[in-house]
């Protein structure tokens, strides 16, 4: 059976998805491997995300009686200075996400829901390369557990451990007007042991991917993705579950960017099926982000 049912406990952050990673799957989307370029900038992150799908080790449905309904507004800072360390900008953001979940599994006896601050992500430093026909991205973060946990509760917002994330991605554009790119965006998460359980959760590697066109100077268009791998094993003595089961899942879905010239701020919508789930749940992300210069 899927491993935190172990302890009949949710873990949630940044979107309240209940997959094992940390940073949310699937939030940046089109040109995920471009950062902005120097300046102040607030993008404002709206997540729903639904699953009644809780699979197991070898992706087979567990028979449970799952249903999980969580929605997450999120406020990101960003700031990227107009110094240069080794040809890139340097920026700096902060993360502070608002999650509502509600969660249900008939054989745990569990009807439970919440709403609270999650877990707080902040990135001392990222650079940020911006050339004619590429872009790049390379950061460190940590996110750091603000949000409410109770070891004994069925439900909660954060998820009790510092995690520590590695970020490289990039853009490449294919002709010289840009219309087309071509994006790939990789985090790799640390995870440190947690601070009220025994419990150390595997290391995993997401991935998220687009490809898209401007269809006029205002609105783009593509198909977006997402994979996250846990690759190393679980450990701790509170460790009940087969510690090398490892948590999968695949996303794909259209994304469509639209610039508000009176607003002076683009509004990016997508929609994401997931499938090939294993040891976490399989469900359906709706995003709507906000990103306005200041």
């Amino acid at each position: 059976m899927l491993k935190k049912l172990t302890f009949i406990v949710l873990l949630l952050t940044f979107t309240g998805l209940s997959h094992a990673q940390d940073y949310s799957l699937g939030s940046e989307g089109i040109k995920a491997g471009t950062a902005p370029g120097p300046g102040f900038y607030y993008l404002m992150y709206n997540n729903y995300y639904t699953s009644d799908k809780s699979m197991d080790k070898d992706g087979d449905e567990n028979d449970i009686g799952f249903d999980l309904s969580t929605f997450a507004n999120v406020h990101r800072f960003v700031y990227v200075t107009d110094k240069k360390i080794l040809g890139a900008y340097y920026g700096m953001n902060i993360i502070i996400p608002l999650v509502y979940a509600d969660l249900s599994i008939d054989a745990a006896g569990v009807d439970k829901d919440d709403t609270a601050v999650g877990d707080i992500v902040v990135e001392p430093m990222f650079l940020s390369w911006r050339k004619e026909r590429y872009e790049a991205v390379l950061g460190t973060a940590l996110i750091v557990p603000t949000g409410s946990y109770d070891k004994d509760h069925a439900l909660n917002i954060g998820k009790d451990h510092y995690t520590f994330m590695l970020t490289l991605g990039g853009t490449y554009y294919p002709e010289p007007d840009r219309e087309w790119s071509l994006s790939v965006l990789t985090r790799y998460e640390k995870h440190f042991e947690n601070q009220d359980t025994d419990v150390t959760y595997g290391d995993d590697i997401d991935f998220e991917w687009g490809v898209a066109k401007a269809v006029t100077k205002k609105i783009e268009v593509g198909l977006v993705g997402y994979a996250h791998w846990q690759i190393t094993d679980d450990k701790g003595s509170d460790v009940t579950w087969e510690r090398s089961t490892h948590d999968r899942v695949y996303g794909i879905g259209p994304e469509v960017d639209i610039f508000s010239e009176t607003l002076g701020a683009v509004f990016k919508c997508k929609l994401y099926k997931e499938f090939e789930a294993r040891d976490t749940n399989e469900g359906t992300s709706a995003w709507l982000t906000i990103v306005k210069p200041l």
